[in-house]
């Protein structure tokens, strides 16, 4: 039997579903598990036991209705028995339906219904992505998520120590400032304060885009080592270095669910009470969420700036207890 899930499209999200494919491998141990997936998405399932099968798509790719229709068909060479959908959006179940997967199963949701052949309604708007997804294979929702999730081999490790070694960097903290969305992004100022005075090693990660953001979080804060990968590393390099910090301080981002899931221990600061939905999962993870102290809420950074050091610092404090 073949099953294939559609992959959603941000890492984070990504990154929620994999204890959703490995429950699936579980329940399912003969069957061929094939990821379709975004090409950025697509690191988060390399090496991963539980998948045996990635097909990727870029953005060009799946871009307009022509292209969407073309790669629809192309899966039907896949012969997919069961196909579930992790994204709410019409595109996936159009191409599940175009794959001729016998069954495809998915939320009734942008009036995709016709598409699937198990539309299911939609969870409460609280319920937590994980949860979200094991509701449609009808796992209760309080799963405790104690696997190994993201899988490394000795070379990306070996490549990661070297590369470390190579910049002098050693019993690092990882930093994870930015986000998709400005104003889950860390406010420069509140790094200053949280980082004054340390005499630890930082490394900050992030992309092409947030390379001259975390050059000025470099100069601002003059006499902390602050070394900065942003833009120089593959996702799947940058998840290789981060397997090896002593812990992280992630905003709401992708890097922040992968840090977590890899227990390595990580402060994760949220805002606009997202993180009842899309906390990260892992059994060493701190949550500083701030969001109660507007009411209603005002969804903007103001919950990042309420964040103080003695926050940051008890937060600290507690994940090295859990490590210990």
């Amino acid at each position: 039997m073949k099953i294939a899930i559609y992959s959603p499209n941000w890492v984070g999200d990504a990154t929620l579903s994999l204890p959703f494919i490995h429950k699936l491998k579980s329940q399912n141990s003969e069957s061929e598990i094939i990821v379709v997936c975004k090409d950025w998405v697509a690191p988060v399932y390399h090496n991963n036991p539980n998948i045996d099968k990635i097909i990727s798509f870029s953005s060009k790719d799946l871009k307009g209705l022509i292209r969407t229709i073309k790669n629809g068909l192309g899966l039907r060479d896949q012969k997919i028995d069961y196909f579930y959908t992790l994204t709410d959006s019409f595109r996936s179940s159009l191409v599940m339906w175009l794959s001729r997967a016998k069954n495809r199963i998915g939320y009734s949701s942008q009036s995709r219904a016709p598409l699937l052949t198990s539309a299911i309604n939609l969870p409460l708007p609280e319920t937590h992505r994980t949860s979200k997804y094991f509701n449609l294979i009808g796992e209760p929702s309080d799963i405790v998520h104690r696997e190994n999730y993201i899988f490394l081999d000795e070379v990306e490790v070996n490549w990661a120590r070297k590369k470390l070694s190579k910049c002098n960097i050693s019993n690092f903290i990882a930093i994870f400032p930015f986000s998709v969305t400005p104003s889950r992004t860390f406010p420069k100022i509140k790094i200053k304060e949280w980082l004054s005075d340390s005499t630890k090693q930082y490394v900050i990660f992030g992309t092409k885009r947030d390379k001259k953001e975390a050059l000025k979080i470099i100069n601002q804060n003059t006499g902390i080592s602050i070394h900065s990968f942003c833009g120089e590393l593959t996702l799947r390099k940058s998840i290789a270095l981060i397997s090896l910090a002593n812990y992280a301080l992630a905003a709401d981002s992708g890097l922040g669910h992968i840090s977590s899931i890899m227990e390595v221990p990580t402060v994760s600061f949220f805002g606009a009470k997202r993180s009842k939905t899309t906390k990260p999962i892992g059994l060493k993870n701190i949550i500083i969420d701030k969001s109660d102290r507007c009411n209603p809420c005002n969804g903007n950074i103001c919950c990042l700036n309420a964040i103080t050091k003695a926050d940051v610092n008890t937060a600290i404090k507690k994940l090295q207890n859990i490590h210990n």
